[in-house]
């Protein structure tokens, strides 16, 4: 009897076993606490988010590998670390490049797709929102995702059209069934290489994108039937957005629109510059201080905002500076920017590419290396940003150095 009770045992003990591992397990029914929240809700709720970029994003020649270009590939307790510090959400930029293959499939991968899929959970473990997009693919149309005056009709652009289509079906098929903490973002930064303003028809390109994007994600069901989705204009520039044209949906107030903002680059993007302001900045090099960057926001707001589309600075940043003055500046810069962000009513993402480095790209908060510590100056940095989304204080309290 007491072998008989002991195998039973052990046959019951296996059961279950093969059952955890052949079985998927059920996420918890409060994965989704955003569920409930009305458009605009949802995308305040996030206050701010951060970019794990240079990442996913690195490739060689469109071959992506997550370490390509310097950095460690991204772990939980990584994205904890993020979620620690306060941010709402994590944009996951994606190249995809040679994972996909030939047409007329376009097959992506299975495992960078289930890579991809991993880092998605490390952020809805975290209890954040997940943005994921195709991001180099596109980059200064120097590959398959081409904007460039010859792209836009004929062979180039079926090509193009049906390889973006099946793309963002194949992704959108692979994570139907996640909740609303997952958001697609349909590209990134498109442009003809020029970084120029472009023509009426490479402007008009985009928003036949924007639509092809809606479309294929929406025609896949389940989840993605009202899936929050991104869309942006050429090069995601601000003052370029007029010329969007929302996607028509088959859904109501699910799209949100996008613009990046690093100006002035000679500042937030290079240091060549080390003072940032009206105050301090005179000439040609006064064009991008508080007073441009105001009437930038107020034009993006007025258009979007007041009329009840949400919007995200999907990008945005200023890269570590050397001297005490550069330092300053770049608190002072930091903090105008994500405060007058957050009174329009927008949602900045800062650009963390690992960068430890002073000078050009050394926009790292995150050192990218277990305990994942923060890199030098960015406790001030993160302290800045936190108080311009937390606290209730008027813009004209942030005075230049």
């Amino acid at each position: 009897m007491a072998k008989l009770l002991l195998l039973k045992f052990f046959a019951g003990f296996l059961l279950c076993a093969v059952m955890l591992v052949s079985c998927p397990v059920e996420t918890p029914e409060q994965e989704n606490p955003w569920d409930d929240l009305d458009l605009m809700e949802f995308v305040s709720s996030m206050k701010i988010g951060w970019n794990l970029g240079n990442t996913l994003d690195a490739h060689n020649n469109m071959n992506p590998g997550e370490t390509f270009w310097g950095n460690r590939p991204a772990t939980q307790e990584l994205i904890n670390a993020v979620a620690k510090q306060g941010f709402g959400a994590v944009r996951i930029p994606v190249t995809w490049g040679n994972k996909v293959g030939d047409a007329p499939d376009y097959r992506i991968d299975a495992d960078w797709l289930e890579r991809v899929a991993e880092v998605v959970e490390y952020v809805r473990a975290a209890e954040m929102r997940a943005i994921i997009n195709i991001h180099h693919d596109g980059a200064d149309s120097h590959y398959w995702l081409s904007v460039r005056t010859n792209a836009l009709t004929g062979d180039a652009k079926n090509r193009i059209d049906a390889q973006f289509r099946s793309m963002w079906t194949q992704i959108a098929n692979y994570f139907r069934d996640s909740g609303s903490f997952l958001i697609f973002e349909g590209f990134n930064e498109l442009h003809d290489g020029s970084w120029g303003n472009g023509s009426p028809a490479q402007r008009e390109r985009i928003n036949e994108l924007n639509q092809i994007f809606v479309d294929a994600v929406r025609a896949t069901g389940g989840n993605n039937g009202d899936r929050f989705l991104i869309v942006s204009g050429w090069v995601t520039r601000p003052s370029l957005m007029r010329h969007i044209v929302m996607p028509t949906d088959t859904v109501q107030d699910r799209l949100i629109a996008n613009f990046h903002y690093y100006d002035p680059y000679d500042f937030s993007g290079s240091a060549r510059w080390n003072t940032w302001g009206s105050k301090s900045l005179t000439g040609s090099n006064g064009w991008a201080n508080e007073n441009y960057l105001r009437n930038t926001f107020n034009d993006v707001k007025e258009r979007f905002i007041d009329n009840g589309i949400p919007v995200i600075i999907g990008e945005y940043g200023a890269v570590r500076q050397a001297s005490e003055t550069g330092k300053a500046h770049r608190k002072y810069y930091m903090e105008y920017v994500t405060k007058y962000a957050h009174d329009c009513g927008f949602i900045p993402f800062y650009w963390d590419n690992g960068g430890a480095n002073a000078g050009s790209e050394g926009f790292g908060l995150f050192s990218r290396r277990s305990p994942y510590d923060l890199l030098s100056d960015a406790e001030d940095i993160i302290a800045i940003m936190m108080k311009a989304v937390n606290e209730d204080y008027p813009l004209s309290e942030v005075t230049p150095p």
